[in-house]
């Protein structure tokens, strides 16, 4: 717990809580026989009794446990206020009794004082219980509220040059192509950022949407390329999960093409295996191909979405040949 200060639920917790209490005690101390001025007395007693522990024990935790943490002065501090409340009390059912009484001895007073107190142990229990409760909700909600402030940063970071070298790519279509050629890159191109803005708000996204984008992005890739790049989608198994997050196929595709040129008339192979519970991309690599321990920020990026959406991790292997990546299946919870 960050903070023990009272807001208004709270006291409006101890409010019934005194309210409570007192019509219990009126009616045990009338059983009991109590006379008006000892019910009387005692009310007040019981109340004020509860509040200054409580009070007590509030300065107490945050300043000895939250901030200076030192938790052998909390427990010595916290046992002389109990006691010193419960003296007090001690003295004030001395005076109000109409029937005398002799004082204990200073070890069974010391005890009795402390019993005394003990019943100030359920307000405390209570309002520290829904404390800390309301505390961890706050933190869960905070942590929400933070994951998916990150969540949209990381959705925004694709790559700007794309639509850059595909401005570039229409720019030369227009020049050596057909009109129907050029009308199909850009319908192509239209269609995956349509995808992208009107999935901007979506952390996970369908199976199948994230296939439709990745075969929009092949055709513009190998219009582009020509026959720098092949792509392949092959579908193993049906799977149980059927989410991605957002944009995640396109993140992948686009880290194959930038750090692996085609040179000397190879071309770069490019496969997505559909199993079960995993896609996973592989790609043959060339001999630009950028080492594992410097991948991009999309990666990066990729993986740490991966993170806050839920508890699987993104799976990288690189050999001398090949190099893939397996993104595990998600399910969403209605």
């Amino acid at each position: 717990m960050n903070s023990l200060e009272f807001n208004r639920s709270d006291y409006k917790f101890i409010l019934f809580y005194f309210i409570a209490g007192s019509i219990w005690l009126v009616y045990r101390w009338n059983v009991q026989d109590y006379s008006l001025f000892e019910i009387a007395t005692g009310l007040p007693g019981y109340i004020i009794k509860n509040l200054i522990l409580l009070f007590i024990f509030r300065w107490l935790i945050n300043e000895y446990l939250v901030v200076r943490k030192n938790y052998l002065i909390f427990i010595v501090l916290a046992f002389l206020a109990w006691e010193g409340v419960g003296f007090l009390d001690m003295w004030r059912d001395y005076y109000t009794a109409e029937e005398p009484w002799d004082l204990p001895s200073t070890g069974l007073m010391l005890v009795q004082n402390f019993n005394r107190g003990a019943d100030s142990f359920m307000l405390l229990g209570l309002v520290l219980g829904k404390k800390y409760y309301e505390n961890k909700l706050d933190n869960i909600q905070l942590l929400n509220s933070q994951k998916e402030l990150e969540l949209k940063v990381l959705r925004s970071q694709y790559d700007p040059h794309f639509l850059y070298n595909s401005l570039n790519t229409i720019d030369a279509l227009v020049a050596y192509s057909s009109k129907e050629k050029v009308k199909e890159y850009i319908s192509h191109l239209a269609a995956l950022y349509r995808y992208l803005i009107h999935t901007k708000e979506e952390d996970v996204v369908p199976l199948d949407a994230e296939i439709a984008l990745a075969k929009n992005y092949f055709y513009l890739i190998k219009t582009r390329f020509e026959n720098d790049y092949d792509f392949e989608i092959i579908k193993k198994q049906r799977p149980l999960n059927n989410y991605l997050p957002n944009g995640s196929l396109l993140t992948v595709l686009e880290n194959v093409v930038k750090h692996n040129a085609a040179a000397d008339g190879t071309t770069i192979y490019t496969k997505i295996l559909i199993e079960k519970s995993f896609v996973r991309v592989v790609n043959t690599v060339s001999k630009k191909n950028t080492p594992i321990e410097s991948m991009g920020t999309g990666l990066r990026n990729l993986k740490k979405r991966y993170q806050l959406l839920s508890n699987q991790k993104v799976q990288i292997a690189t050999t001398e040949d090949s190099f893939s990546i397996t993104l595990p299946l998600l399910s969403v919870i209605k």
